[in-house]
């Protein structure tokens, strides 16, 4: 599968893609073609089902959400190629493998986080990229959210259900992102895959424009930093 557009949006699943609505109607305006998150594709998709979109999924078994989101939007799946392929039978999807593994499949890079596999494709056919909900971080006590229970409320993708799960990480490793002087709280996992991600795009063209809405982001010279124009949310 290609992009279909040299206009590119990144969605990542961190608290600040609730601040970014703005942003990303914009985009959809100019007809951007969006890569998202499978941890955020079912609230994203309820919320913008006109979104040229293409969910990227790790996931080795969950994937009956995706059937979810077909029911309200169009869109396509790039899945792991270990991925159990009866569990995606109700959607169209196309394979990938991730850097040293044998095959003739699409290889992209993976820091550690579904955001790595997505920048990986995208640099490959973008020329204007723009990232959201790229937090690698715990803001206000919420939590990257996996927002694909059936039975959750009609309401704003963004409020985290999943504190168990920043409990997980807490309990697992723990450590701090410096920012203007702060010390922003997060895991160990999300300081490396970021730093990972960080060292990917030093190694970028200068031809590719990469915007990022995330307050703290990837934050390397190689990015631009842009703030949402926020609205009622």
């Amino acid at each position: 599968m290609k992009s279909r557009s040299n206009l590119v949006a990144l969605i990542g699943a961190g608290p600040s893609l609730d601040y970014c609505r703005a942003d990303i109607e914009s985009l959809i305006a100019r007809r951007a073609e969006f890569f998202i998150s499978d941890s955020v594709a079912a609230g994203f998709m309820r919320i913008y089902p006109e979104a040229k979109a293409t969910v990227f999924t790790v996931e080795l078994r969950r994937h009956l959400y995706l059937t979810r989101i077909g029911r309200i939007a169009k869109f396509q799946v790039m899945a792991y190629h270990r991925a159990a392929a009866r569990n995606l039978r109700t959607v169209s999807f196309n394979q990938f493998k991730l850097l040293g593994e044998k095959g003739d499949l699409p290889e992209f890079f993976s820091p550690g986080t579904v955001l790595g596999v997505m920048l990986s494709f995208a640099v490959k056919n973008a020329e204007e990229i723009h990232v959201f909900g790229t937090d690698f971080s715990f803001i206000d006590n919420q939590i990257y959210s996996r927002f694909i229970d059936p039975h959750a409320p009609q309401v704003n993708r963004l409020s985290s259900r999943e504190l168990w799960q920043y409990e997980m990480a807490l309990k697992k490793s723990g450590g701090v992102i410096l920012k203007n002087g702060y010390a922003i709280r997060t895991s160990f996992e999300l300081m490396q895959a970021r730093e990972n991600m960080r060292g990917f795009l030093a190694q970028l063209s200068d031809a590719i424009r990469i915007i990022e809405y995330s307050p703290v982001g990837f934050d390397c010279e190689q990015v631009e930093k842009q703030i949402p124009k926020i609205t009622n949310i």
